[in-house]
């Protein structure tokens, strides 16, 4: 785990390991930010299973993990059920008022929040947030303003970095890798 951890400042590290909650944006984070409508208008998006696979640890070692997407969408709540995501809330303008309401039910400090999101309405969930990631491929503007920039693209497992660096900080990662 000490190589792993070495990729990131010791600010990071530090952030990382208070964190007790994860949440993030959908479209350009959980995927590509493509969104695909077939001939019949049925939307079609893609994840990344990366992702989804460190979901399941990260509720095991305790840590609250949900989506807070701008738009409604069939797919994404399909995809929200399968992870048992704690939550997955959508069609929300207000980020933060909900990253707040979050907070509260879950009763959390905002350093122990972290918030993975790739455009201008996660700006201000940014500033809450104790951990802010973006993925490598959101734009300057956002990436200026985020504790993290991931090395991946959104779809491609920012939130699995963000997983695993958060459980690698906590010590978690090394008892998943050897059970």
């Amino acid at each position: 785990m000490k190589k792993l951890l070495e990729r990131y400042t010791k600010e990071q590290v530090k952030k990382a390991k208070a964190i007790k909650a994860i949440f993030f944006d959908v479209d350009g984070v959980l995927t590509d930010g493509k969104i695909i409508y077939d001939g019949n208008g049925i939307e079609i998006k893609n994840f990344n299973v990366k992702d989804g696979q460190i979901i399941s640890h990260l509720k095991k070692a305790g840590i609250y993990v949900g989506a807070i997407s701008g738009r409604d969408s069939v797919v994404t709540a399909n995809r929200a059920a399968e992870l048992k995501l704690d939550f997955c809330h959508q069609g929300i303008v207000d980020k933060a008022s909900v990253v707040e309401k979050l907070a509260k039910h879950y009763k959390l400090k905002d350093k122990e929040i972290a918030y993975v999101g790739d455009d201008i309405i996660d700006l201000a969930p940014f500033k809450i947030a104790g951990l802010s990631v973006c993925p490598a491929d959101a734009f300057d503007y956002i990436k200026d303003k985020v504790d993290l920039v991931s090395k991946y693209k959104g779809g491609e497992g920012v939130v699995r970095e963000v997983g695993d660096l958060v459980l690698a900080a906590k010590g978690e990662l090394e008892k998943i890798l050897k059970a």
